[in-house]
């Protein structure tokens, strides 16, 4: 539906987008929200149907997803919204807001020092325990070897952890921990694989 963009392009519209949110997460988490609900919206066939009109103004199609937006996600808008649907309705980058989104995110971890760190357990873990791991993850990444897996600015900048909880009921007991490339898995299912290894070993 949408054409092609180039990277040289995407970057700039990323940085347009990601100097009106600095530090803060929750305008990051609002144009998320925002990204989330216009990636729906080219499932809606008026919608995109006015979108692509040549019949009415861009003023007129910025006008109206931005009414659009602000009713159907009963918040407060970050501001400045026309750096995201000016471009995105004149140039028809519908296919470049999923791109756009992990652009963001990753801007973003930089500049604040956000690691993210994806917790996969075999069952949903209790409040007490999110909490006890979320603590341990904090003191690995600002005091132990997961400090050098960050991105950071600034060797001193202390860092934050954003923990990305999800149940893998194959992994039978334990945890398995990813950041970024990384993975250190010590679930029942990994001692498993690693007894067969060596009982091939030794056959």
């Amino acid at each position: 539906m949408g054409r092609r963009f180039d990277e040289r392009f995407l970057e700039k519209w990323a940085e347009a987008i990601a100097g009106t949110i600095g530090t803060d997460e929750g305008k990051l988490d609002r144009w998320m929200a925002i990204l989330d609900l216009m990636t729906r919206v080219r499932k809606v066939r008026p919608a995109m149907s006015f979108a692509l009109d040549g019949r009415y103004s861009l003023e007129d199609k910025t006008g109206f997803f931005r009414n659009f937006l602000s009713q159907s996600l009963g918040q407060e808008l970050p501001g400045q919204e026309e750096l995201l649907l000016e471009p995105l309705l004149k140039g028809n980058l519908w296919e470049g807001i999923p791109h756009l989104e992990k652009a963001l995110e990753t801007r973003f971890d930089l500049q604040a020092g956000r690691v993210v760190v994806e917790v996969h357990s075999p069952a949903p873990l209790p409040p007490d325990l999110q909490a006890k791991i979320l603590q341990a993850l904090l003191r690995f990444v600002n005091e132990g070897p997961g400090r050098e897996l960050a991105a950071s600015k600034s060797p001193d900048q202390p860092l934050s952890v954003k923990p990305v909880w999800k149940v893998r009921p194959e992994l039978l007991a334990g945890l398995e921990i990813r950041i970024g490339s990384r993975v250190w898995d010590a679930s029942l299912a990994a001692r498993i694989r690693e007894l067969e290894r060596q009982l091939l070993k030794t056959a």
